[in-house]
């Protein structure tokens, strides 16, 4: 019987440690892994890394010594895609996958983009592919970054942007841009002002580019005006003829544009019109004191 007992208790005992060595604790990491998609213009880019932590550390000048070479994050390389060729810091990068390093000072950067993409930390860097190196001014900032942090933001009608770096009270911005502002205004100077094309859709398409990246000018004005004779039943072109007018100043086609966008929205019974009604009054009261 005691033989029973003892050796009832050993297997208990045996299988009791079993399952505790089977038990494990998971920890966080200590720098989290991140990756982000954003589209600027045509282009979409696409970034991988890992976001170490303050944790009550002084990071540049001594977790991240000044003059040397860094890994841009934790881990792993930090690393960006990009679909199509793109101006990185003024500089062309083409379409491909590639790892970021830096070089960081008390008042400028100076960013690495090198085509090997397996590397962990600095380890096994090799200069010879490097792709591009330019430098860009450290910013103080206001605000105290804990998490190491890399985002694309600041875009704009013309697929230009910032890639920016921010950790502790340092900043550091890489301008992009995207090939798609050069390129639609190619065509525009192509089809609109070149052939004088009488379609009516590019013309208006023209003018909205040119009003949504700030370009808009007396010009782009004539070329609504020669879309509203093309098709005069389109809401759409006096408008926009009216928002830009008002940019420019100019109230008396202002107010013509709105008289005509307000009778195209009547006479189709859209929704809306008596904001057009109020917008007119506001604008010959504008011009009355001037």
């Amino acid at each position: 019987m005691k033989k029973i007992i003892l050796l009832s208790f050993i297997i208990i005992q045996s299988l009791s440690i079993s399952a505790q060595e089977k038990v494990q604790i998971k920890l966080t990491p200590a720098s989290p892994s991140a990756s982000f998609q954003q589209e600027i213009g045509s282009t979409t880019i696409k970034m991988a890394y890992s976001r170490p932590l303050v944790r009550g550390r002084k990071i540049f000048g001594e977790l991240v010594p000044y003059g040397k070479l860094w890994r841009t994050g934790a881990s792993d390389c930090t690393t960006i895609s990009t679909n199509e060729d793109i101006a990185f810091g003024n500089t062309i990068l083409k379409a491909g996958t590639y790892s970021i390093f830096s070089i960081p000072s008390e008042n400028e950067w100076t960013i690495i983009v090198n085509s090997d993409v397996t590397l962990h930390g600095e380890t096994g860097y090799d200069e010879k592919k490097d792709v591009m190196r330019f430098t860009v001014p450290a910013e103080k900032m206001s605000s105290f970054y804990e998490t190491f942090t890399i985002e694309l933001n600041d875009i704009n009608s013309k697929g230009e942007g910032f890639l920016k770096i921010e950790w502790e009270n340092t900043m550091v911005k890489i301008p992009m841009k995207n090939k798609a502002d050069k390129e639609i205004l190619a065509l525009i100077d192509k089809y609109i002002i070149k052939e004088k094309s009488q379609n009516a859709t590019l013309l208006f398409q023209a003018a909205n580019y040119y009003s949504s990246t700030g370009r808009a000018n007396n010009q782009v004005i004539s070329w609504l005006v020669q879309a509203e004779k093309l098709d005069p039943e389109n809401f759409y072109y006096p408008t926009l003829r009216q928002k830009i007018s008002v940019e420019l100043k100019d109230y008396p086609d202002a107010i013509e544009a709105a008289k005509k966008a307000l009778a195209i929205a009547e006479q189709k019974k859209m929704k809306g019109t008596e904001k057009l009604k109020n917008q007119l009054e506001e604008l010959q009261l504008l011009l009355k004191s001037k």
